[in-house]
């Protein structure tokens, strides 16, 4: 059985923005702050700029949502 194209093209995105999510945090919490923190750092983001605008505010929601965890631990400074 052949799954739909429309779930194809979702599997892919989300396979994208997880693998963006991956790359950002394996460069250290200060690299993410930054993108979080600073326009000039979100725009130079190479794996941002590899998603569309819906997907790119999907990643940061997911990367504020990680570094509260850390925030909360004292792991990392926030």
């Amino acid at each position: 059985m052949r799954l739909p194209t429309a779930l194809r093209v979702e599997m892919v995105k989300n396979a994208q923005m997880n693998h963006a999510i991956e790359c950002i945090c394996h460069r250290g919490c200060r690299y993410v702050n930054s993108i979080l923190a600073d326009d000039d750092a979100r725009q130079a983001c190479k794996e941002l700029q590899t998603l569309n605008s819906v997907q790119q505010r999907s990643v940061l929601k997911e990367l504020k949502s990680v570094m509260s965890v850390y925030g909360e631990t004292g792991s990392c400074q926030v």
